[in-house]
């Protein structure tokens, strides 16, 4: 059941009204408690602070316009009210550690297959956890995770002896939805886009796509925990951006560019140097040469945004 809340933790009863006509958030949204605020810091800032206070279990924190988005390496996700989905999902998961680092891939998958079914705009995922769409960013994921008790039951394909740890996934997700070219400050023009700018300038009921992306969620997570990563790699390879592409790579790997060749079975980027030297990155951030879809376009945390603007 949905409960609106203020800043300051009050509560109330109705989802608002959001244009043309739509009610966003849904009231109900299957298998999932869930909470509304008008304006956060951070859905996942917020998401955080319930789990060290003491919350577990599945939970929704829905928030129409953030003024601190969080994205990876301390940037700052715009999300300006009525034009877009930040949210973020509080998962208790029970896999082994080593499987953690695979949770933004599956949430990658999970995210692209939901939006899809809502709208029928095709995503790409740029690893390890973005989404674009003519090589231009619309979605932005990021998981975090806080750490429960151990001897939880693993998922059927853990292997063997190696023992599962209860864990508080925190699922960030940013969907740029109804935003149009002008809505974007200078700095992310042609960095990111809309699924309505992809459309032609579509109108999607934000709530749909939300209630898709849940039962994505719901969907592949427990895929992931049940059967292990290999279908997960399967559809993240068959709708990915990143193979076969030049990319800038992380620090610390010896060559400053290299070619993605795979992605190995554990969800790791294999990457081809042109001298023929084989290089698998854990983790990270990768960069296309061009600028295409790279979260650099984010705002800079220290960076103030007008009012007006934000609502990221």
């Amino acid at each position: 059941m949905l409960r609106e809340e203020s800043d300051t933790g009050g509560t109330g009863t109705s989802p608002r009204p959001s244009s043309p006509g739509e009610i966003f958030p849904p009231a109900v949204i299957p298998g999932w408690d869930s909470a509304f605020h008008a304006e956060l810091d951070s859905t996942n800032l917020e998401a955080k602070r319930r789990i060290a206070a003491g919350h577990t279990g599945k939970f929704l924190l829905i928030a129409e316009s953030q003024a601190n988005g969080q994205c990876r390496h301390d940037r700052l996700w715009e999300s300006p009210p009525g034009k877009g989905i930040w949210a973020s999902f509080i998962l208790p998961a029970a896999v082994p550690l080593a499987w953690l680092p695979q949770s933004a891939l599956v949430l990658a998958v999970a995210v692209r297959e939901g939006i899809y079914e809502a709208t029928r705009v095709d995503l790409e995922a740029k690893w390890p956890n973005d989404l674009l769409g003519l090589r231009q960013k619309c979605c932005g994921l990021l998981v975090e995770t806080a750490l429960g008790t151990t001897g939880e039951t693993a998922g059927k394909n853990a292997p063997a002896g190696v023992p599962a740890r209860a864990v508080q996934l925190v699922l960030g997700v940013g969907i740029n939805c109804n935003h149009g070219a002008d809505d974007f400050p200078p700095y992310l023009q042609g960095v990111a886009a809309s699924l309505s700018m992809l459309a032609g300038g579509k109108w999607f009921s934000r709530a749909a796509v939300l209630l898709a992306v849940a039962r994505s969620i719901d969907r592949w997570f427990a895929v992931w925990q049940n059967q292990g990563f290999s279908r997960i790699r399967a559809a993240w390879l068959a709708h990915n951006c990143t193979l076969g592409e030049t990319i800038l790579l992380p620090e610390g790997y010896g060559h400053s560019q290299a070619t993605a060749h795979d992605m190995d079975p554990s969800g790791a980027l294999v990457a081809l140097t042109d001298g023929g030297d084989r290089i698998r990155i854990d983790s990270g951030e990768i960069l296309f040469p061009d600028g295409a879809g790279n979260a650099r376009g984010a705002r800079p945390s220290g960076e103030k945004t007008k009012k007006s603007a934000l609502s990221p």
